[in-house]
């Protein structure tokens, strides 16, 4: 059993249109708004009737960029940087480790964070800064839940089609693509196969970890 959240009914709904699961039937459609604790937990009571109990899997696909030099951004900018791509995870995943706790444990969060979070690229700080905050939470978070048996991993993507490279200044695209021996970008694709991995049984004893989908730009 699927849901699928957000903040926009219509892509939403265009999503669910085209997929089906295992048995047949179209996921759940539970539109919300993760910017507060109170916006998460609503979205997990949702998705608990919808589902008949609590997740199992949580993956979460975030975020923002202000693509600039430091200088160029103001106060505003490193405000909205850390509530689009920070607040949301922190509150998502608190609302799935209590409700994992009320399920007896276990479970899976898997968070799309970026390869800007453990490296520095040009134009990209702020980016950057609050994508490694993720990762640092999502570390963190890991030690705490790994004795209940939900497990907390992250995933670095290179540049990604389809996503918030089409929003990036072209020179800065240009720039990242150059430097990665894959010589592509990331592909949606990539990204499915390495969240099914972390989210399958057979992951139960990988957690804190970051899986860099990056075309070989970074080996450790």
């Amino acid at each position: 059993r699927l849901a699928l959240h957000g903040r926009r009914a219509d892509a939403l709904a265009g999503l669910a249109a085209r997929l089906t699961t295992a048995d047949g039937t179209a996921p759940a459609v539970l539109c919300a708004d993760c910017a507060s604790a109170d916006g998460a937990q609503a979205l997990f009571t949702a998705a608990e009737a919808a589902l008949g109990g609590a997740p199992e899997v949580l993956v979460i696909a975030i975020g923002s960029a202000r693509d600039d030099a430091l200088p160029m951004l103001g106060d505003a900018d490193a405000a909205a940087v850390i509530a689009d791509n920070l607040a949301p995870v922190v509150h998502l995943c608190e609302a799935m480790r209590a409700a994992r706790a009320r399920a007896g444990g276990g479970g899976r969060i898997v968070i799309v964070s970026s390869i800007t979070g453990l490296v520095g690229q040009p134009m990209r700080t702020l980016y950057g800064a609050a994508k490694g905050a993720v990762i640092a939470y999502a570390k963190s978070l890991a030690r705490e839940t790994a004795a209940s048996g939900l497990t907390v991993n992250c995933l670095a993507p290179q540049v990604l089609d389809g996503g918030l490279a089409s929003l990036m200044r072209a020179h800065v695209r240009q720039t990242l693509l150059g430097a990665t021996p894959a010589a592509r970008a990331c592909t949606p694709q990539d990204l499915v196969d390495a969240a099914r991995f972390l989210a399958a049984p057979g992951a139960g004893y990988v957690t804190g970890t970051v899986v860099n989908v990056t075309g070989g730009l970074v080996t450790w």
